[in-house]
Order: structure tokens, then C-alpha cells, then sequence
């Protein structure tokens, strides 16, 4: 049956001709010989082309080793989709932040969306750059899980896309500390993009979905070496001078035992930071590993950590999934770089 499978994908493979002029970024894809999907995200030498999986994973393959998926043929999983809607945040949890969204409406248009889930009230201002000049595009507000869409665009012409520039005012009805206004240039490169579609909670749909104002940046790790740990954080009544356990739970009730306080509501930020300063630490003491335990959930904080840990590869040489049969797979486990 496998067999036979597999030679009917090859003789659509080897009919159509597909090779690397066909072939374009963000097409999606299946595997001729493996029971696999994936999306184009770069071009190799030749007819290579690199695709990249669900696990974001980008495999080497040759043209004629995959068959595009036209965009009206993809079908919704049903199992697929019912794990979706089981894993769909209520309201109360979706991830807090300022979201840009591009909503695919056939093969190649997509539309522009923006998300408020960061504050009260958003005043933004968007601008297009082109020849060096900045051009008002859009202004408005939007309210707390409100969005907008403005912006269509073909994926064909990906390339001449001009550079967006948003910047905004954050507005709470009651705040102790008013966030300062953002300006945040925005310009992804190809495989950015195309890595970048991911279930996207507003639109309740995949989507190529980015967070605007990301709070976590690369480390410097030699100035890492000589920072005072004693200076004063969101997170007070533990001394992140002293080595890490081995084991660290991040659940916000945890935290709350083991004496951690905050002035803040936003917990995914609590639990970022405390992992931020603990793997700091570890890498410090020069500790070979550490887990931490973050739940499965909607996997939103997994994703930040395994962000984080990528973006960060001199700190951490490795991560992995935990042992499945001790954390119940919400767990990683990370080799200190």
C-alpha cells in the first residue's frame, strides 16, 4: 500500500516537472517518499530547495522530491482541528502583546491584520518606507482585543514589499508606570516569513503572525559574566546569585510558593523572566544542564522558551523535550552552552 502511495506521487512529481523555477517561498508542500508536509522558506544550490517542517525544522530536498499543495485543495484536518480547538486560548489567556498578522486569503493574496492585546486603548500610527522616504499609510486606536486590517499584498511580489514602520502609545484606564510610546521598524526576510505561520489566536486560523514589541533580545554574554545579580527586578525575594536547582517549575503558583512576588499582572512575563535570570545564573555556575517545567497548556510559554533558546545558542549549546514519562511532555531540557 506504501509502495504503491509512493509511486503515485512520484508519477505527479515526474508529470508536473517540478524543479526550482516552479517551485516558490511559501509554497506549501508534500513529500513525495515520507508522509510529510511542509513549506518552501529558501532556494539551495541547483534544484534544492529547503523546507520546513511543523517542528521548524528546515530539510534539504530536491524539487522533484515534493509536490505542491495547491492553496483551495488544503483541506482542514479533522484531527488536526480538534486538537486546534482544544488548545485555542480562552480569552483570559491568549498572549499579551501588540500582534501583526498576515491573514492568507487565496494562493497568493494576503492581507495585512493588527492586534491590540497589550493595553487599554492603542494609538498607532503606520508608515510605509520607500526611497528613503517614510509615507503615513494609517492611523487609528484600537481597544483591548480589538484588530484592523488594511494592507493587501501579493506573496508573489514578497520581495518588493516596502518596510513598515509602526509606532504607538499604550494607554491604560488606571497604570502606576505609563509605557513609552514604541517605534518599531518591521521588515522580515524570506524564510522569517515563511517560518512564521503558526495557528494564530484572533484570527482563530493559520497565519503568518508576529509579535511587534518582543521584549527578549540576544544576550551579551561577557557582560553577562561580570552582572551584579542583587540588582532589583520584578521578581524579589530570591537570590538569583546562588546556583539554580537542577529542576525549575515554572507554573505561577510554584513561583508563588517558592516566594517569588511581582507588581505585575502579566504572568507569562514573571515566568520569562524567572526563567531569564535562572538560566543566566546556571550558565554562570557553569552547570552542565537544567529542566524547567512550563505545562503543556496552550504551549504559548513553551514557544517564548524555545524562541528565547534559539535566538540565545551561545547560552544554550542544546535543548531538547524533556522525558516524556517523567514530565508528561512539559518539560525542556537544556544543555548550558
Amino acid at each position: 500500500m506504501y509502495a504503491s502511495t509512493s509511486a503515485f506521487w512520484f508519477n505527479i512529481a515526474k508529470q508536473n516537472k517540478l524543479d526550482k523555477t516552479m517551485l516558490k517561498l511559501g509554497d506549501r508542500v508534500k513529500f513525495v517518499n515520507e508522509n510529510m508536509e511542509g513549506i518552501v522558506t529558501s532556494f539551495k544550490q541547483k534544484n534544492l530547495v529547503g523546507v520546513t517542517i511543523e517542528d521548524d525544522f528546515e530539510i534539504p530536498v530536491m524539487a522533484s522530491e515534493v509536490v505542491k499543495i495547491d492553496f483551495d485543495d488544503v483541506k482542514p484536518n479533522n484531527d488536526k482541528k480538534e486538537v486546534e480547538d482544544k488548545l485555542k486560548p480562552k480569552l483570559s489567556t491568549n498572549p499579551l502583546g501588540i500582534f501583526w498578522a498576515y491573514n492568507r486569503l487565496g494562493e497568493n493574496e494576503v492581507e495585512g491584520v493588527l492586534h491590540n492585546n497589550a493595553c487599554d486603548t492603542l494609538l498607532y500610527v503606520v508608515y510605509q518606507k520607500e526611497k528613503e522616504v517614510y509615507n503615513l499609510y494609517k492611523t487609528g486606536k484600537l481597544s483591548r482585543g480589538e484588530d484592523v486590517n488594511f494592507l493587501k499584498l501579493n506573496l508573489e511580489n514578497y520581495e518588493k514589499w516596502n518596510p513598515l514602520l509602526f509606532q504607538f502609545i499604550l494607554a491604560d484606564d488606571i497604570n502606576i508606570n505609563p509605557s513609552k510610546p514604541l517605534s518599531i521598524a518591521f521588515k522580515s526576510n524570506p524564510k522569517e516569513f515563511h517560518q512564521s505561520l503558526k495557528f494564530c489566536f484572533f484570527l482563530q486560523k493559520q497565519s503568518y503572525m508576529f509579535k511587534l514589541n518582543e521584549e527578549f533580545n540576544t544576550l551579551n554574554l561577557n557582560a553577562l559574566k561580570q552582572k551584579d545579580f542583587a540588582e532589583k527586578t520584578v521578581i524579589e525575594k530570591v537570590d538569583l546569585s546562588k546556583k539554580p536547582e537542577p529542576i525549575i517549575d515554572l507554573h505561577f503558583d510554584k513561583l508563588l510558593e517558592r516566594g517569588y512576588t511581582t507588581q505585575t499582572n502579566d504572568i507569562i512575563g514573571v515566568q520569562m523572566d524567572v526563567f531569564i535570570k535562572t538560566l543566566e545564573a546556571a550558565y554562570v555556575h557553569q552547570m552542565k544542564s537544567i529542566v524547567y517545567v512550563h505545562g503543556i497548556g496552550n504551549q504559548y510559554l513553551k514557544n517564548k522558551i524555545h524562541t528565547f533558546l534559539t535566538k540565545n545558542k551561545r547560552l544554550a549549546k542544546h535543548f531538547e523535550d524533556a522525558d516524556s514519562l517523567k514530565f508528561g511532555g512539559g518539560a525542556t531540557y537544556i544543555e548550558i552552552g
